[in-house]
């Protein structure tokens, strides 16, 4: 009866899988995947993700540990120095950049909006009347003009009415 091989045992040339169904790494590393198994080795080393694996007690945690050292690994292929954290501040980077355009186009989309209300919006009747007020100039019932503390702005004495 042939055991299945393991991708830790084919690599190590010990033929087939001595322990079985024993085998901590079989589940994980099956022959049928051996790219998965090489890249892992070659950054963890079999003897580091066997100790690993054989600390955990449940298989869920096993396979957690398996899957996050392959993808610790392929990350530390593509960045050696950085490995996943490198991964991750790119992807921040990325995120960061697309929250800024999309503050920005909102922005943009505000200021476009209140352009488009201020030409649609209603002229006020009153608006020449307040734009005098504002500037300080106002014209009394005599035709003099004067200025917003009263002070008359003509050259002559103020006009009066004599009885």
């Amino acid at each position: 009866m042939d055991l299945p091989i393991c991708a830790v045992c084919k690599f190590a040339v010990v033929g087939p899988c001595t322990l079985g169904n024993e085998c901590i790494m079989a589940p994980y590393f099956p022959s049928t995947e051996p790219d998965k198994f090489d890249r892992v080795n070659k950054v963890f080393g079999i003897l580091n993700v066997y100790k690993i694996l054989r600390n955990l007690e449940e298989p869920w945690q096993r396979e957690y540990a398996a899957n996050a050292l392959c993808y610790e690994a392929e990350a530390r292929i593509q960045d050696p120095i950085c490995g996943y954290v490198g991964v991750q501040l790119v992807l921040e980077n990325k995120l960061n950049n697309l929250k800024r355009d999309i503050d920005s186009a909102l922005n943009e989309l505000m200021i476009t909006k209140d352009k488009k209300n201020q030409r649609t919006r209603l002229p006020d009747v009153d608006a020449q009347r307040n734009v005098d007020e504002i500037v300080g100039m106002r014209e009394n019932d005599q035709g003099d003009v004067h200025r917003a503390d009263g002070a008359s702005t003509s050259s002559g004495p103020p006009h009066q009415n004599q009885p």
